[in-house]
């Protein structure tokens, strides 16, 4: 399993890169990342390697509502079927990796997990560098439309890594910055990187991943990992840990310096994108809408608007593929409850905002038995992403990124630190806490 747990992530990672710079164009490849993710689950299924607690019957039940909903969306309002089977994977595809995934994350795999981040973050770096140097047209900043794509008034390319879009890169961002954090709240000799040089060259890349990227999400997620690390090193009670999260405040200038170095406009942008009297009322906006919006923008409906309407790869083919969205909102649980109806869709997303915050609390519980401090600004950032960002409009790398990320949590309460794998007996461990 912990094989498939791999293959997922890397296949996430440069799913992207494949889309945009070997075959851009064939929108099939959106969902490359599926397969050993489809794989995991029919593993899983024959071996009976899953978690059968509560959390099984709360995925269940969620997915029956909304596969419910949208039966009566196709035979009450015309909704088109090849629509509500988009819009069902995108709600529901994923959220089986939160049963399957954390039976097989021990220590070791979880190690290996953060090992892989901090180390990746290097050549990513060197990319998003070269990404931010080279004009929008540069093959580097291709689309996976293949045309160039940059800050909308400026001729900034977007910095997105290997993926092909900001918000994708962004989720992988901050959660590597999440680990990065975690890894400087352990003592020294439990660290997955021993070497001081190496660490401090990691955080150091990690971040500037992020600044250079002049993207407001992906810095914002970036300083909400920093955030929960802040909290955790609290939680900790360690002076130490207090330190190390300080030493990291006095870094970044560093790293924001050397963005100026890199790209004077792009760290314009970037701080005009903060700063900026109409983004700041802007900034304010989407706070209080991401906040909030759910309950007070959309109008009353039983049936809704039909699952998956505000999905880009509903109306693939069609000219106003991208129009659709904005057409409902670009909010995520705005739109949730627009597409599913107002019963339905205040369910889903209050469903949403719960699991969210108690992940929070399991993760502070998590940190003060002694495993994983990673688990605390890990559950930060994918708190933000899944309450104030996407998780259903492209949700084969939103989704799929943050449940990966939660089952990292999962997977530090189901084995904590130096506890064996008992993968040999799923059926004891997958009883053990339902």
């Amino acid at each position: 399993m912990a094989r498939f747990f791999f293959a997922s992530f890397w296949t996430i990672v440069f799913t992207g890169a494949v889309r945009k710079w070997l075959f851009p164009g064939v929108s099939i490849f959106y969902l490359l990342q599926d397969v050993p993710i489809g794989l995991a689950y029919l593993y899983a299924l024959f071996n009976g390697f899953f978690d059968r607690g509560y959390l099984l019957l709360g995925v269940i039940f969620l997915s029956g509502v909304l596969i419910l909903q949208g039966l009566m969306q196709i035979v009450f309002s015309g909704l088109n079927f090849f629509v509500a089977v988009v819009g069902i994977h995108n709600y529901l595809f994923y959220l089986p990796i939160l049963v399957v995934f954390p039976l097989c994350l021990t220590e070791k795999y979880r190690r290996n997990f953060v090992w892989w981040n901090l180390i990746l973050s290097i050549p990513m770096c060197l990319l998003a560098i070269a990404q931010a140097v080279s004009p929008k047209q540069a093959w580097v900043n291709r689309t996976s439309e293949g045309d160039a794509f940059g800050l909308p008034g400026a001729d900034v390319a977007r910095v997105v890594g290997t993926f092909n879009f900001t918000v994708f890169y962004g989720v992988w961002v901050g959660m590597a910055v999440a680990l990065c954090m975690g890894e400087w709240l352990l003592p020294k000799e439990r660290r997955v990187i021993q070497k001081n040089w190496l660490m401090i060259l990691c955080t150091f890349t990690v971040n500037l991943c992020h600044l250079v990227s002049a993207s407001r999400s992906a810095i914002a997620l970036a300083a909400m990992s920093i955030l929960g690390a802040l909290v955790a090193a609290i939680v900790l009670g360690s002076a130490r840990a207090i330190m190390a999260i300080v030493g990291i405040f006095v870094l970044l200038p560093v790293a924001a310096g050397m963005t100026y170095v890199i790209s004077p406009a792009e760290f314009n942008i970037v701080l005009e994108r903060f700063t900026g009297e109409r983004y700041v009322a802007d900034n304010k906006n989407r706070l209080t809408d991401g906040l909030i919006g759910f309950a007070t923008i959309p109008e009353f409906s039983v049936i809704g608007a039909g699952i998956g309407m505000g999905v880009d790869a509903s109306h693939v083919g069609n000219e106003d593929t991208y129009n659709f969205t904005y057409t409902l909102s670009e909010g995520d649980t705005i739109r949730n409850v627009m597409e599913l109806g107002t019963p339905v869709g205040l369910f889903y997303v209050l469903t949403r905002i719960v699991f969210l915050f108690s992940m929070v609390f399991l993760s502070v519980k998590i940190v003060r038995s002694g495993t994983a401090p990673h688990v605390l600004p890990l559950s930060f950032i994918l708190l933000a992403q899944a309450y104030q960002g996407d998780l259903t409009r492209a949700a084969t790398m939103t989704a799929s990124q943050v449940m990966v990320g939660y089952a990292f949590i999962l997977g530090a309460y189901y084995y904590p630190d130096h506890t064996p794998s008992l993968e040999p007996s799923a059926g004891e461990l997958s009883t053990r806490y339902a």
